[in-house]
């Protein structure tokens, strides 16, 4: 072999190469790059989707072992109990008596109206809870108060009368306002409110309190749940929205807390029972956080564990 021929025959095979490197991608090839890349994001979204779906709701667990320890620690330094809404008896209608009714046709309303103004749980567990941004879902997308307050004169104004107005500045007044979200969560109405159709019925007299609570035949009771912040604060929801509420009245009927029946939210209730992937976070009275389907929680929100006007066809 002659060095000159092969330094030629060198010579081609690197133009060859430069060639190759010059000429790129063909068409074909860019098109089978980019379905390739498509097919591995497609592949792979809903994944990312789903872990940082239960990367919210792992967190929002968090948030309500905060929230139940703060309750339990304000029971253990009250006797046992929550701090009181009202000491009337609670009809279904929500107007008040003082004295029980005798019969079950005389809890379901006509009583008088609530003159007290309420009292909010995420303002009068702070001395306990130490934070408000505890209070929202990550997974609750609704608008956030721009106020937190951690007393009640920044929050209504430390107002004692159903009529008196909220201040301007004050966080529920501008929440009010512009239909922002308080709070995520809906505190069970049995810790705060007696209710007149458990008492008649002899579900729950009076107060759920740590000693009523251990007497029930079954004490596992839910006292937090999901609210349903998007529909209650919404600017539309001219028939069941309520930007300051942060409790419920289970007994009242299962249709209120998931499925109202009518207006623009209908299908819909007090609720949020499908926040994280059809399933939602809960306080129990004991302290411990479950998640779980409608279908597994629905019976926890009764002392006797029997529903209040039960749906035909509730949520799963």
């Amino acid at each position: 072999m002659h060095p000159k021929n092969g330094n030629i025959r060198m010579d081609s095979v690197m133009t060859a190469k430069k060639l190759n490197l010059d000429h790129g991608f063909t068409l074909v090839e860019l098109l089978v790059t980019i379905s390739v890349i498509a097919l591995l994001a497609a592949l792979l979204l809903p994944a990312l989707a789903a872990a940082k779906g239960k990367a919210r709701q792992a967190a929002c667990l968090s948030n309500l072992r905060q929230l139940a320890t703060a309750a339990r620690l304000y029971m253990d330094d009250n006797e046992g109990g929550l701090f009181h809404h009202h000491e009337g008896w609670v009809l279904d209608d929500g107007t008040q008596v003082d004295t029980l009714p005798t019969t079950i046709a005389g809890v379901a309303g006509g009583g008088s109206g609530n003159s007290q103004a309420e009292k909010p749980w995420v303002i009068l567990l702070q001395p306990y809870l130490q934070s408000r941004p505890v209070a929202f879902c990550p997974s609750d997308r609704s608008p956030r108060s721009r106020v937190l307050a951690n007393d009640l004169p920044s929050y209504n104004g430390a107002i004692t009368d159903a009529a008196q107005t909220p201040p301007p500045g004050s966080e529920l007044a501008l929440a009010r306002n512009e239909h922002l979200t308080i709070q995520s969560y809906l505190l069970n109405s049995i810790f705060t409110h007696k209710s007149a159709r458990y008492a008649v019925e002899g579900a729950l007299f009076g107060f759920a309190t740590d000693a009523a609570v251990a007497g029930l035949s079954n004490p596992n009771l839910i006292m937090f749940s999901e609210r349903n912040s998007e529909a209650l604060d919404a600017a539309d929801n001219g028939d069941y929205g309520n930007v300051g509420q942060d409790d419920y009245d289970a007994w009242v009927g299962e249709s209120a807390l998931v499925q109202w029946g009518s207006g623009n939210y209908g299908d819909q209730g007090w609720i949020r029972y499908n926040r994280h992937q059809g399933r939602a976070n809960y306080v129990y009275t004991d302290g411990h956080v479950e998640n779980l389907r409608w279908r597994q929680a629905r019976l926890d929100h009764f002392p006797d564990h029997r529903v209040r006007n039960p749906l035909a066809g509730p949520p799963e």
